[in-house]
């Protein structure tokens, strides 16, 4: 499986406008639709954003910029550190975007945001990756390599982005240490068993190769 981990783009509160739940700017729509062109042979299977208007905005300019009309699931456990009590109308999420599936628009009860990123990474990433039949696509030698060939984008924030990737590569994130994630940056990961045991695969880290320099943010 290739998980894609997207921050959004530049947002109001990145530019000192303070408003409860940011939007996009123009910069951040261009962003994220760069993102897009630079994925535009990626079909995603699985899109996940958190229920917070800038990562809807960025998840459905990504797909708009691809042609793909792909549904999104709204998961409100993806918002930003902080953030996990900020409700939101869900007309006013379908405006954003027609095509979410939305279960709730409240997170569950964390002890802490490691809690939080490791259950999102149950539901988002390891279900895909790693649960039912995997096909065989080669041998090493430790044993066979198998892995699906789903492709999931997840859309979220910088700091808990830096939670989710400190996870995945059993970094535990410290927040005295700075886990760089610029806007509409792209963090990609392959996920996939050799003679059965788990494997994570980190391809890229806050790629922003799609991304001008008068664009970086």
């Amino acid at each position: 499986m290739e998980l894609y981990l997207v921050r959004h783009g530049q947002s109001q509160s990145n530019v000192g406008i303070d408003v409860k739940d940011p939007a996009l700017t123009e910069t951040g729509h261009t962003q994220a639709r760069l993102a897009g062109v630079a994925l535009k042979n990626v079909r995603f299977d699985r899109v996940y954003t958190s229920h917070l208007t800038r990562a809807i905005q960025t998840a459905a300019d990504i797909l708009a910029a691809q042609g793909s009309a792909q549904e999104m699931e709204v998961l409100p456990e993806l918002a930003e550190c902080g953030d996990r009590d900020h409700t939101a109308e869900e007309a006013a999420l379908r405006a954003l975007y027609p095509a979410l599936r939305i279960r709730g628009l409240r997170s569950l009860p964390f002890p802490d945001d490691a809690a939080r990123a490791a259950y999102c990474l149950r539901q988002c990433v390891f279900a895909n990756a790693y649960e039912g039949e995997l096909p065989l696509t080669g041998l090493t030698g430790e044993g066979e390599q198998r892995e699906n060939h789903l492709n999931v984008l997840i859309v979220c924030h910088g700091m808990f982005n830096a939670h989710l990737i400190g996870q995945l590569v059993n970094f535990p994130f410290d927040k005295n240490v700075v886990i760089s994630q610029y806007n509409a940056c792209v963090n990609r990961f392959q996920l996939y068993t050799v003679a059965g045991v788990r494997r994570v695969r980190f391809r890229s880290f806050n790629s922003t190769a799609h991304l001008p320099e008068r664009l970086l943010t």
